[in-house]
């Protein structure tokens, strides 16, 4: 069993964000934790493998036991070897170069015999649908692609728990899927499950206990209340509208592998447009390219009237804005209110009315009380907020953005919903990648879905939706597969 005695934890001295709190999980039992942005689920899982409080500062209390052994007295690499932990950044846990080293890397760290390691190996990636991704370099990976390749290499460890952190936040619907059996699997092998996810309805079926955290300590769930969204009706468009951004013919690829495949769209002021596709389909690459960042081996882009290749940085930074699929690379400053004004001081645009713009930025984004901490502190949805408020100050008329749910909560979700209406209503347009066809539904003008770099489907959602079921894409259309 693995268990929390009464366990206290504050980063600051000040704020408990773990408060007395007790928990049991035993093997072979999967438990799924909810709780809101910034309510201590990840801190949850960094004291259950020890890097709270033997590598992570802060005023520590109570204990945390492995079958009555407390972890404190054991070294971290033996508590990782019991208690693994897939992390909400995969990336962050990536350390070798090649996708199939990084799979053997634990397993050569606890000395496994090389015949057993190349079957862990074989059998952890094919175990998540990953063979294809052996000889991968992991810095090519798509944000899925490397989530799958850290849940293979920690299940490759064997270890007796394991803990995922937001694991559905990345994966398309069919890794979704996958991942359930997986972890049904693991529970088959007495092996027990720590999910912590704020979409329910991916695990809530295989869960046999649903908690949330809140106030530091944990509670019962009740499955039944609902987080979606506000519903909006979305405008519908005439061919007359003016194309605001338009691509034709881009070819991309990172080296001989071909990322992107003739891909030509136009999208017109106001709209909205969900952009999806598998994991590694191409599009975090497309978006890449739209926002400027990327050079396309062939093709041309125009903002209005003018080609994208001839506009500089800046002029391109007034009028388009990404936010990355991870908040991590979007980061530059050591304070969030420095965060903040830092597109501001980029276009020098900094003036009495705009700094206190920011200051209502912060409160509608739910971190001004924040603004004088180190914004790699935040959890993860509020990085993300902090991203989306940042960049979007100047009022562009591109957003661009990729997995903007991942790591967040109904508020959340609200506020990244209210930004994408405050930027279409004036006549820009927001292209939106994500899995999930309960928003693309219901707040989307047109979906367009991507497969191998090229455009498969492009229309109305419900016209995309239903053909998808035709076309071996039906779990795009399963809204409780998705994250």
């Amino acid at each position: 069993m693995l268990e929390a005695r009464n366990l206290t934890f504050s980063y600051d001295g000040t704020t408990l964000v773990l408060d007395s709190l007790d928990f049991q999980v035993k093997r072979g039992e999967i438990v799924v934790i909810t709780g809101s942005t910034g309510s201590g689920k990840s801190t949850l899982a960094k004291c259950f493998t020890g890097f709270i409080p033997h590598s992570i500062q802060g005023d520590f209390s109570g204990s945390v036991f492995i079958d009555d052994i407390d972890i404190s007295e054991l070294p971290i690499a033996e508590i990782a070897r019991q208690v693994a932990l897939v992390q909400q950044d995969p990336e962050s846990q990536i350390c070798t170069l090649q996708a199939s080293d990084e799979v053997a890397f634990g397993p050569e760290n606890y000395s496994t015999e090389a015949k057993e390691i190349s079957i862990l190996v074989d059998s952890s990636l094919k175990s998540v649908d990953s063979e294809h991704l052996y000889d991968r370099a992991t810095f090519e990976l798509s944000g899925g692609e490397k989530q799958r390749l850290i849940i293979a290499s920690m299940t490759a460890c064997k270890p007796d728990f394991l803990i995922l952190d937001e694991p559905s936040s990345s994966l398309d619907p069919r890794g979704v899927i996958r991942l359930r059996q997986i972890l049904k699997d693991l529970q088959n092998q007495n092996i027990g499950v720590i999910v912590i996810e704020h979409n329910l309805s991916a695990f809530q079926s295989i869960a046999d206990r649903v908690l949330t955290l809140s106030d530091g300590k944990i509670q019962t769930v009740d499955t039944r209340s609902s987080q979606e969204l506000t519903q909006i009706t979305p405008r519908k468009f005439e061919d007359t509208e003016p194309l605001l951004l338009t691509a034709k013919n881009l070819e991309f690829s990172y080296g001989d592998r071909k990322v992107i495949n003739n891909v030509t769209m136009g999208i017109r002021k106001g709209e909205i447009i969900g952009l999806m596709g598998d994991n590694g389909s191409g599009k975090t690459t497309l978006l890449g390219i739209l926002g400027g960042l990327l050079t396309p081996d062939s093709g041309t882009i125009q903002l209005k009237d003018t080609p994208l290749g001839k506009l500089n940085a800046k002029e391109i930074a007034q009028e388009i804005v990404m936010v990355f699929q991870n908040p991590n690379h979007q980061i530059f400053e050591k304070t969030v209110w420095n965060e903040q004004i830092l597109m501001l001081k980029a276009l020098d645009l900094v003036s009495f009315d705009t700094l206190q713009q920011c200051e209502s930025a912060l409160g509608k984004a739910g971190i001004k009380e924040l603004k004088d901490r180190n914004p790699f502190s935040l959890s993860h949805g509020q990085k993300r907020r902090l991203n989306v408020s940042s960049v979007i100050i100047h009022n562009p008329e591109v957003l661009l953005l990729d997995e903007p749910f991942i790591g967040q909560d109904k508020e959340g979700r609200e506020f990244i919903r209210e930004t994408v209406l405050e930027i279409t209503e004036r006549g820009g347009i927001a292209l939106i990648v994500t899995h999930d066809p309960d928003f693309v539904s219901r707040h989307c003008n047109r979906v367009i879905f991507m497969e191998k770099g090229a455009i498969l489907l492009d229309g109305l959602p419900s016209s995309v939706l239903e053909r998808l079921k035709t076309i071996n894409y039906k779990e795009y259309t399963d809204v409780g597969a998705q994250p």
